[in-house]
Formats: structure tokens, sequence, C-alpha cells
């Protein structure tokens, strides 16, 4: 009789041994292996397969598709047939022994499984105060019963709120979900998000699967997060400006898609540790009826309306001793000198403003005129896909980079300089694809076509706006304290940059020396200044 002890060692010669089946878990059923993960092919979500196990995947299945759990063939004996070599002489080779390999798990029930595998998660401290009995979990201090779906937020609440010195340490549950909420609500502050977003069936979706459990906020619950923000960043602000002794003011004037018109009142100061800081402290809603062309009979002014905004702002933060001067935008006379002398600080226009105004007076009708050309040509290559797809081949045939054209506005004179540099870096394009009749018609490249001497004027023009454009940039850098390169910029301006050369236009000349003078009037410089 063939015994465990005289069956040679397996895996040498002498033995033979082969399985009846091969050991395959139903719950490959459900999964699928790629590399060193599996995906459930019910959800799509990727589990780690690391060494053959499958017990996360029955984990998962248990969880997420319990109707579906298959009955998992590993618990099962692996019967492995052993046969000696040396008896296959035997008579009918009867002597067979089968050694029964018993699997690990064998004879457990899927609790104790279940019982098992959460030992080997860590413990939370709720489970010294309740205990579970079948799919419930009672308190052993009150003996309230709650219903236990693998979480344990239920207990966590339950002792926070009824046994309060008993309270577990970990609070891993409700750190984490606040935590997570918290973070909801910066992230809507910082990227300027809307708040109905937490609302968004996709949003609460993506939640649901990353934390677990998690109960998502109310649009009302991060309004009230996001104002406790805001008033805790008050109070902040109202220490520093509480140590400072100096504060400056910017009024930032400027109009919501509506044309309304608003004023946004900012402070700049120095901390102890000489720290540039600025911060906004108010915005105000500029009413039309009160805007200086629509003054009446003894009503207040544009200017003493904006001015009455910019003190309610310095009272209510505290200031009103600290203020030195006052920065404005203002190109519509909101703050004239009689309006302001109710104030103890100057106002003063800012330098982009003042430059700005110098490039409308050097702007003269011929220049306008092939503002607005380019304008509509920029205007038709946006609007009409045809034309546009044709100038993207034409890029690519002449080797030219791949751009789109810029579209100036109305309101920033830079861009006007942002559309003629790109309209000079594709005009071969532009004249290809408007010279093409399959692609644009006679009448429309008459009416389109800019003609070679404006051309000529938009080369000639283009780098006297950039060097206006590098000298915006410049003084309007945040990062740094520009006041002390104004004049210096300003110097380089009226007695290099916008002289009148031997190869300007006469368009271009003309617009050098209004720009000259505007900003002599302006900034108060007089003509023999060295």
């Amino acid at each position: 009789m063939l015994t465990f002890a005289s069956l040679p060692r397996l895996g040498t010669p002498e033995v033979s041994m082969k399985r009846t089946g091969r050991r395959r878990s139903s719950v490959w059923d459900c999964f699928e292996q790629t590399g060193n993960f599996v995906r459930c092919m019910k959800c799509n979500a990727t589990l780690k397969y690391c060494g053959g196990a499958t017990t996360s995947m029955m984990n998962h299945m248990s969880r997420h598709h319990s109707s579906a759990t298959p009955m998992d063939e590993d618990e099962k004996p692996v019967i492995c047939t052993v046969q000696c070599i040396e008896e296959e002489n035997a008579p009918n080779n009867s002597e067979i022994t089968q050694v029964a390999v018993m699997s690990p798990n064998i004879n457990i029930t899927p609790a104790e499984r279940d019982s098992s595998e959460r030992k080997r998660l860590k413990r939370s401290s709720v489970w010294d105060i309740f205990i579970k009995v079948d799919d419930e979990v009672h308190c052993t201090m009150c003996g309230t019963k709650l219903k236990y779906r693998s979480s344990t937020t239920s207990m966590m609440y339950h002792i926070k709120n009824k046994h309060q010195d008993a309270a577990p340490n970990d609070g891993v549950s409700l750190a984490t979900h606040a935590e997570v909420t918290e973070l909801i609500s910066r992230m809507i502050e910082k990227d300027m998000l809307p708040i109905s977003m937490v609302s968004g069936d996709g949003f609460r979706e993506l939640l649901a699967y990353t934390v677990h459990s998690y109960k998502m906020p109310s649009v009302g619950d991060v309004t009230r997060i996001i104002e406790g923000h805001f008033h805790e960043k008050v109070e902040e602000l109202m220490v520093q400006l509480g140590r400072v002794e100096k504060v400056a003011l910017t009024a930032d004037f400027w109009t919501g898609l509506t044309f309304q018109r608003y004023m946004t009142v900012s402070c700049s100061f120095i901390t102890e540790d000489w720290q540039g800081r600025s911060a906004v402290l108010q915005t105000h809603k500029v009413s039309a009826g009160s805007q200086m062309h629509k003054v009446s009979a003894g009503s207040h002014s544009s200017a003493d309306t904006v001015t009455d905004s910019v003190l309610s702002t310095v009272q209510a933060w505290a200031i009103a001793g600290k203020v030195t001067s006052c920065v404005h935008n203002d190109t519509q006379n909101s703050l004239s000198v009689q309006a302001c002398t109710r104030a103890t600080w100057d106002y003063t226009t800012c330098f982009a403003t003042t430059l700005q105004r110098a490039v409308s007076d050097g702007l003269s009708e011929d220049l306008l005129r092939i503002v607005v050309a380019a304008g509509k040509l920029v205007k038709h290559f946006n609007c009409n896909l045809l034309a546009n797809e044709a100038l993207e081949q034409k890029q690519v045939q002449m080797c030219l980079p791949q751009h789109k054209l810029i579209q100036s506005s109305k309101d920033r004179w830079d861009t006007i300089c942002d559309m003629f540099e790109r309209l000079l870096e594709q005009r071969w394009a532009i004249k290809a694809v408007l010279s093409d009749r399959t692609v644009t018609s006679r009448q429309e490249a008459q009416t389109l076509e800019i003609e070679d001497d404006c051309w000529q004027i938009i080369e000639n023009f283009t780098p006297v706006l950039a060097t206006l454009k590098w000298a915006t940039t410049v003084i309007s850098a945040e990062t740094e304290v520009s006041i002390s390169n104004i004049y210096p910029i300003t110097f380089s301006l009226v007695q290099t940059h916008l002289v009148p050369k031997e190869n300007d236009v006469e368009q271009v000349s003309e617009f050098k020396l209004k720009v000259q003078q505007s900003l002599r009037n302006h900034m108060e410089v007089g003509t023999g200044f060295d």
C-alpha cells in the first residue's frame, strides 16, 4: 500500500503528478487581467493583481455586485493524482493514491471570511464601543441599534452626539469628509468656479467613486463655508492694516458685460518685514445716472459719488489717517479736483491710462481707417470656415507659423499692435487665399484686400506701437514697485522712440509727434529737459 511516507519527493523524476482539473476561481467570469491589474467587466473598476490572489476581486464583487457574487472555487480541495513509477508494472496498475491538497480557506464560511478580512484592515476604535450583530451594530453603552454597511461614519456620529466623553480619538471618517468638503470649497474659490458645480451629476459621481460613503454638501453648505473664509480673510487683513503706517489706494474703473460700470478699490502697503502686499477692499457699482455727462441740477456729480464710495471704503477699513494717495484709471473725469477736496490724499492718474490717452490723441483718421480695414480682414478669416482652412493650408505650404489671426479690441490699443504683428507675419498667406477664386470671390477680395501703401504704413507703424506696449507692460508689473521707472520711461519715449525718422511715412511721423506732445502735457515735462 502506498503511503505518504513512501512517496518520493515531489518534483523528482520518479514522480508524475498531474491535476485532474486546473483550479480556477469563478471570479474570473467577472474580471479580466491586463498585466499586473484586473478590470471588472461590470463597472470597469481597476484593481491591483498580485501573486494570483483573488481576495480583492471577491471583496469587490461582494461589496458592489452582491447579486452577482460568484461562488469561489478556490475553496474546493485540489485533487492531485500521484502515481509511483516503480509500480507501473504492477497488475492492473491499480494502486494509485489520490492526495487531497486542501485550500487554506476550506470549511470557512463567508461570514468567517469577512471577519478575517476585516482583521487584516486597520481597525477603527469605534469597535471598542460597538459590536456587530448580523447586518446591524449595537452600541454597548446605550443599546442603540444602527444599520451597518461597511462604514463607521454613522457610529462616529452616534458617539460624537451621544457619548462625547467616550468618543474615540481616531476620527478617520469624519475628519476625511470634512477635509474633502473644505478642499472643494477652496477649489471653487481659487479657480473661480460656480458654486452650483457641487450639484452636478458628474461631480457627484466622481466624489462617490473617490471618497467612500462621502455625503455631498449642498450649495448652501458650500456658500456658508466660502463666506466663512471671506470673513476670516477680512479679519486677517484688518489686523495687517492696523499694523502698517501708510497705505496707497487704487481705484480701478471697469465695465461688465452688461455695460454696467464698477469701481474696485484696492490697497497696497509694506509689511513690517519690508514685503510689498496688496489686497482688494471693496467693489462699488457706479450708477449710470451719476456719470458726469448725466449730472442733473442739485444732485451729486459723478465725482462726488465716486469720492463718497472711496471715503466709505476707507472708513470701513479704519485706514483714514494712513492713506497717502489714490491712483486711478478714470477716463470720464469722475474724480475731478473740485470733488476730491474732501479727501486728505492726492488723486493721480496711472501711467498706463496716461499712455492710453496719448496713443488715442495720436491716432489720425488715416490710421483709424487702416485699423478698421485690418479688423474687417481678420474677422473674415476668423468667421469664415473655408477661408480659415485655406489659410492653414497656405501656412503649411509657405512654411509659416500656424498662428490664428488676432482681432483688436476698441478698449485696448495694445491689441492693435498684436493684430498688426500677426497680419505682417501672415501677409503672403493671406494674399494667396484672397487670390484663390475657389475660396474668395472677386467681389469679396476687392472689399477685403489691403493695398500695398497701407501695408507699408502697417509695417512702419507696428514697431512704434510695440515700443509703447513694452512701456505699458513694464510699468504694469504687479510684483515690483514701478513708480521709479515712470519718468525714465517717459524721457526715453519722448527723446528717442517718438522722434520722427527719415524713413517714417507721413502718418507715422504725425503719430509720433502727437503722442510725444500728449505725454509732455500729461506728465508735465518741458521740451528742454535732459
